[in-house]
């Protein structure tokens, strides 16, 4: 593969890696949302921690910094950890396993827009000296 179509490859694929993260953390607090509101009582700290934990890195994914989804990678493993846990214990409902699998493919998704556009601007400083 040339270099010229191995970058239009890697660019196309930036894009998607990064709409799909700042599509998966909107659906994420919508997810919260959601539960909080279907479940008999609200509770505002179990609502707004994790939701203010991924909305905080929205401007920068907005942005293209990839520190952005650098740290929305550790963060997210705290949602992910959270996931696991309701799945496996006995009273397990439907967004537990929603979010386990929105979590996982966060975090993938993230870790590789984080990693492609790292290795784009690694080429673009190549080309430039």
């Amino acid at each position: 593969m040339t270099d010229v179509s191995q970058t239009i490859d890697n660019t196309a694929q930036l894009k998607l890696a990064k709409r799909a993260s700042q599509w998966m953390v909107v659906a994420l607090i919508v997810l919260y949302i959601c539960t909080s509101v279907l479940s008999e009582k609200i509770l505002w700290t179990v609502l707004l921690a994790p939701c203010f934990s991924l909305a905080i890195f929205l401007p920068g994914m907005l942005q293209n910094h990839a520190r952005s989804y650098d740290w929305l990678c550790f963060v997210i493993l705290i949602h992910f950890t959270v996931g696991v846990a309701n799945v496996m214990s006995p009273a397990v409902a439907w967004n537990d396993y929603v979010q386990t699998l929105l979590t996982s493919a966060l975090f993938i998704s993230a870790m590789m827009a984080s990693r492609w556009q790292k290795a784009s601007l690694r080429g673009d400083q190549e080309t430039q000296s």
